[in-house]
């Protein structure tokens, strides 16, 4: 842990507001926030947002002793909701300290009665790009264009997202937009897409960050990039001085999967890193096929995994076309997507809310061993399934009082080369 004075404990908990903007007041007064829940995925473009509340039944007098109209929750419909998070005690250890959430509201549901007086109900919002992909369909052609410069497009265009993200990528391409949604334009353009020319592990995600962003990234890439916070999380067992009150604490830690080889040959990757999937290409204008990837002569076909495809290598002039390359990224994508599925978590943590937290960014672990001398090297201090993660699922979870946590599900490092 870091050696620092822990500031007060009434600065360690997490203040938050939130406001319903343009949400008539009779149907918002007398309702108690009773807690937040602020999610982020690489598996989906959108957020989860979502706030529980508790509200008065009956109609209560107001100031000049008026009883208005029952409460009308339709009002929520459409209105921004806006929510702001701050945690004062990041500040002495140099971290941001704030979340800001400006979202719109789209649902009502599990409303519940709890008393004679009171029932409980949840809100949830989503960013308006969310709303403009269900509005909004796309049909246009792209000629010889890279699948960031269509995702550029599009997500800007046609989806209006404001703050965007995009790793360049690779190859041009031909392609057309059959009157689908943006996000499904950007779905087909991540199969396609090439990082550093021949990974295909491109994901469409959305984080809160400045209010919410989109990224079109690769995990290549996002594997390679240091932590945003630059120290490790450390576990601190139940009654340790950090606590709660220190945020680079885990306070509790499990690993759902430290390998599974069986589902890394069966998306392409042997025991020893090497790649085993094949694949046919068949080129109908010139007349031939191909197989390419991983043959085993004596298993004919061989190849842990078998895709067929069609290609117009060596034709694209003579039918008018940017190469499709489909050999370069058909091939890995299986493996390198599967990687980043629910089974596949490697460590799963919970930390002191923090802000500076996303889906995407890298963190690093440690566990210390008991008992071991300061004369030990660094690798014997430490157990088992300490290292660099990548954070695959996070939960922002901040409860009424101000004690809030951040969940993380995580993928080894390991994730960018292709190995679970």
């Amino acid at each position: 842990m870091v050696d620092v004075t822990l500031p007060p404990i009434e600065e360690s908990k997490v203040d938050f507001t939130v406001a319903f903007n343009g949400v008539d007041e009779q149907n918002t007064r007398e309702i108690v926030i009773r807690e937040i829940t602020l999610g982020e995925s690489l598996l989906t473009p959108g957020l989860q947002t979502s706030v529980l509340v508790n509200s008065f039944l009956h109609a209560s007098p107001d100031e000049n002793g008026n009883v208005g109209k029952p409460k009308n929750y339709d009002d929520f419909k459409n209105k921004k909701m806006e929510i702001k998070l701050e945690r004062k005690l990041l500040d002495y250890f140099g971290m941001e300290t704030t979340l800001d959430v400006s979202q719109r509201i789209y649902r009502v549901d599990q409303r519940k009665l709890l008393n004679n007086s009171n029932e409980q109900f949840r809100i949830h919002a989503c960013d308006d790009s969310l709303l403009n992909d269900a509005r909004s369909l796309v049909s246009k052609p792209w000629n010889c264009t890279s699948p960031s410069a269509i995702v550029t497009e599009v997500l800007r265009g046609c989806a209006g997202v404001r703050n965007l993200d995009v790793e360049p990528s690779t190859p041009m391409r031909d392609y057309i937009a059959e009157n689908i949604h943006p996000f499904q334009v950007v779905a087909q353009q991540a199969n396609a897409a090439l990082a550093a020319g021949n990974d295909p592990s491109f994901v469409h995600y959305m984080t809160y960050k400045d209010f919410g962003t989109h990224h079109f990234r690769s995990i290549y890439s996002l594997t390679k990039e240091a932590p945003p916070i630059n120290k490790p999380f450390v576990f601190a067992e139940t009654g340790a001085s950090s606590g709660y009150g220190h945020p680079l604490s885990i306070m509790t830690y499990n690993f759902p999967c430290d390998f599974d080889l069986l589902s890394d040959i069966l998306n392409g990757i042997d025991v020893d890193g090497s790649f085993i999937s094949s694949g046919i290409f068949g080129n109908l204008l010139g007349g031939f096929f191909s197989l390419m990837g991983n043959q085993a002569a004596e298993c004919g076909l061989g190849g842990g995994n078998m895709n067929i495809a069609k290609t117009n290598y060596n034709t694209e002039k003579a039918q008018d076309q940017c190469p499709s390359e489909i050999e370069k990224y058909l091939l890995k994508r299986q493996a390198r997507m599967s990687l980043l599925e629910q089974d596949k978590i490697a460590l799963s943590l919970t930390v002191p809310w923090n802000p500076m937290l996303h889906a995407g960014k890298m963190i690093d672990v440690e566990l210390p061993r008991k008992g071991v001398e300061d004369s030990a090297g660094r690798e014997n201090k430490l157990l088992y399934g300490s290292g660099r993660y990548l954070i695959v699922n996070l939960t922002h979870t901040i409860k009424n009082g101000g004690f809030s946590t951040t969940t993380m599900e995580c993928v080894a490092q390991t994730a960018g080369q292709g190995i679970v």
